[in-house]
């Protein structure tokens, strides 16, 4: 019986990634309310389900399963330091509100945001859950596929709102494509996310010599690629960009490797910058939107310093630095940059903002100095934890008896270093909502399965 609500509370954890095709047309702002209802319905109802699980066996410890020997080891979940890491973040992002400008709205938010302190209990909750609960690379597999299929779904309903279909809520083909998240902005770094997963599950099954699977996910990494570029959106297409690069780089700089890999890898990483300079040097000859559409597009590319949404962003910055010295501490409250922002409204702005674009000042003006340092705190703590755990695991893999699984495990590597990057990179202009902060938790709660499994092979290693 105990197992039966385990099992259920998997479950509700694969059904989260689905929050992002909800639309909830009957509501006032159907992109928005209906994936946090989701969202935190099923997040809830996991989280009963497990602690109905752990009440039934007091005794039963948090375990992780290592799938290679089938040994088992405590996990103590608050001693791991991304653990640790997420939760600080997630608290100070929580106490922050009750400090700031309006404590109730930074707690239950709006229903045209969805945000503030509620969701980020519900997000670690969430966080938490992944980890304690998942501990096999099967079942951390069957997590990953969800979340792919559920981007794969996003896309489809902006397809189908393309096509016309009534139930659908949607723009037509020659408008930024947006899907089911309503913001082609969101959209774009919601398929970074979505490129991560479809490529590791494709290494993932190269390992395994399964061709039609691993073309399959091939397949579905260069449609989400595809509707990324369709998005429009210059921050994810420049985060993409500084992935891919970053990630050729690190297997450069990887001395597990051959000096021919190596070079290849630094030639390809030259190309795409000589390449991508030339491009956004000559993008006024260069058509990037759809023949029939009328319009030249070239927006992907436009990314001069000079255009007028850049100009903006740097006053909407400069005024994030003045409202930080107001409140440095812990800053205004999730949900109150608006207040500081018409206090010191600026006449150079055309529009009003309740955020400042940019997830650095956004944590820095609401949860001040502590809530940055905590964020920054996150991705510290994931690359130590990266680089103290991946060079030793593919010396260590030197022992297999092919190159495929050693060339898998460099190529894993290279995503888990470059992901972080691509999202702080587009997080320079945007900033966080749910499909998003879902998908960032998934990832770090994938990343630090993997640390502590690492960290598992290296230990036995060592004893052996």
């Amino acid at each position: 019986m105990n197992n039966i609500f385990l099992k259920i509370t998997k479950f509700f954890l694969y059904a989260v990634p689905f929050s992002a095709v909800i639309v909830s047309r009957g509501t006032l702002f159907p992109f928005i309310v209906g994936k946090y209802v989701f969202f935190r319905t099923i997040v809830a109802l996991a989280a009963i389900f497990f602690v109905w699980h752990w009440a039934i066996d007091k005794n039963q410890n948090l375990k992780i399963k290592n799938q290679n020997d089938n040994l088992k080891f405590k996990n103590i979940l608050f001693k791991q330091p991304l653990v640790i890491a997420v939760s600080i973040f997630a608290l100070i992002y929580i106490i922050s509100g009750f400090f700031g400008y309006n404590p109730a709205f930074s707690f239950w938010s709006n229903f045209e945001r969805g945000e503030g302190g509620l969701q980020m209990i519900f997000l670690l909750i969430y966080f938490l859950l992944l980890t304690a609960v998942f501990s096999a690379e099967g079942s951390w597999r069957k997590v990953l596929i969800a979340a792919s299929w559920a981007a794969a779904l996003v896309v489809a309903y902006g397809l189908g709102a393309i096509l016309g279909i009534k139930t659908f809520v949607g723009d037509g083909l020659c408008a930024r494509f947006a899907g089911s998240l309503g913001n082609s902005a969101y959209l774009g770094t919601y398929m970074l996310f979505a490129i991560f997963y479809a490529a590791y599950l494709a290494i993932d099954n190269w390992k395994f010599s399964k061709k039609l699977v691993k073309f399959g996910w091939l397949g579905l990494l260069a449609v989400f690629a595809i509707f990324l570029l369709l998005s429009q959106t210059r921050g994810a297409f420049l985060g993409l960009g500084a992935a891919i690069i970053f990630g050729l780089f690190y297997i450069f700089f990887n001395s597990s490797v051959s000096k021919k890999i190596r070079w290849i890898s630094l030639s390809l990483a030259v190309i795409l910058i000589i390449s991508g300079s030339l491009a956004i040097k000559f993008r006024n000859s260069i058509n990037l939107s759809m023949p029939f559409c009328g319009e030249k597009g070239t927006r992907l590319l436009d990314v001069s310093l000079n255009t007028q949404n850049f100009q903006t962003r740097l006053w909407l910055w400069q005024q994030s630095i003045i409202i930080f010295k107001e409140k440095p501490v812990l800053g205004w409250g999730m949900e109150n940059f608006n207040v500081p922002f018409e206090k010191h409204y600026d006449p150079h702005f055309e529009v009003w903002y309740d955020r400042a674009h940019n997830i650095f000042f956004d944590y820095l003006t609401m949860t001040g100095i502590l809530g940055l340092l905590s964020f920054v705190g996150i991705f510290i703590v994931y690359y130590w934890q990266f680089f103290k755990f991946s060079k030793q695991e593919l010396v260590t893999s030197k022992q297999e008896p092919t190159l495929i699984t050693n060339y898998s495990l460099l190529i894993t590597n290279a995503l888990f270093f470059a992901l972080p990057i691509a999202y702080l990179v587009q997080g320079l202009v945007l900033f966080d909502v749910l499909p998003i902060y879902i998908n960032l938790f998934l990832f770090l709660a994938f990343a630090n399965h993997k640390f502590q499994i690492t960290n598992h092979k290296l230990q036995t290693n060592s004893n052996e």
